[in-house]
């Protein structure tokens, strides 16, 4: 049975579709509890930016112009007159073997696409109603298939945006990426509330995980983050979930880990020096959800 992790904040620029790279790219490359797991990302963000990240623009505009989307097959499922394969909405970027290398390579990693129009469209015609019943139907759909279920929300979530509620009511956990400054500290409050407004929204359904706070662009020496660390130790205390001890460092190069025009086989080229910061960040997380590392 999949594990199913929403990366939310609903401020922009934090880091949502990094750390849902990082994890799925981790997680569908190393061996956990003894073996390679099976890792898809539903990227519900209409810009599919984690998309790109994984299967490249091109591929990602291909699978747009042939209308095979998650909006797409959600719009099919609620005028649903014929059986819906699901596998044909999933797409996958191979392990390359082109060349050897004592490396880990970057692994099988499945991914559904998000786009914007169809998106729009599906928020102004269905119900909150609507939405629950179709993230539950995906949830059946898919759980039984993978280790790890990633779901990248965009930082727009309300009641009025009916398709990211989809996403955001097939979580069971959730993460939340931020950085340690003034600004994004301030923002936590409205994306703390948002959950809580999402937990109501499910009703009987209700029931989540948040796991924690993931630091992004972080410097423990660095005096923003000295001092906004107790307000960021009461929004954990506050929600009984904790900050992950390792952070996403301050660097370009984990910048350059998400540019699709970059060609990458393993972890290590991805990651370059940051390799380990990220392996780690993974494996604390995973940790929480039972898995351990091999």
């Amino acid at each position: 049975m999949a594990k199913s992790i929403a990366i939310y904040n609903n401020k922009g620029g934090v880091g949502k579709t990094t750390l849902s790279l990082f994890l799925s790219d981790f997680l569908s490359s190393i061996t956990i509890n003894k073996k390679k797991s099976k890792v898809l990302v539903m990227d519900f963000d209409p810009q599919a930016s984690c998309a790109n990240a994984v299967l490249g623009i091109e591929k990602v505009s291909e699978i747009i112009n042939n209308s095979l989307t998650i909006p797409y097959i959600l719009n099919a499922k609620l005028n649903q007159k014929k059986e819906i394969d699901i596998s044909r909405f999933i797409f996958t970027r191979e392990e390359n073997n082109s060349t050897e290398t004592k490396k880990t390579r970057l692994g099988n990693l499945d991914v559904m696409v998000s786009e914007p129009n169809l998106a729009l469209s599906f928020d102004e015609k269905v119900s909150l109603k609507d939405s629950l019943k179709l993230a539950r139907w995906m949830s059946n759909e898919l759980a039984a298939e993978y280790d790890f279920i990633f779901v990248d929300l965009p930082g727009s979530i309300s009641k009025v945006n009916k398709f990211s509620l989809v996403g955001a009511f097939l979580a069971d956990n959730y993460v939340i990426p931020t950085e340690p400054n003034r600004l994004n500290v301030n923002a936590l409050s409205g994306t703390l509330n948002m959950l809580d407004n999402i937990r109501t929204w499910k009703g009987r359904s209700s029931g989540y995980n948040l796991l924690g706070f993931v630091l992004n662009k972080a410097d423990k020496r660095a005096k923003q983050f000295i001092a906004h660390k107790d307000d960021l130790n009461q929004f954990a205390k506050h929600k009984n979930c904790k900050i992950y001890k390792n952070v996403l460092p301050p660097t370009p190069k984990l910048s350059d880990a998400s540019d699709d025009s970059m060609q990458f086989i393993t972890l290590s080229d991805r990651y370059d020096s940051y390799y380990d910061n990220v392996r780690k960040l993974v494996i604390e997380i995973t940790a929480d959800l039972g898995f351990t590392k091999s």
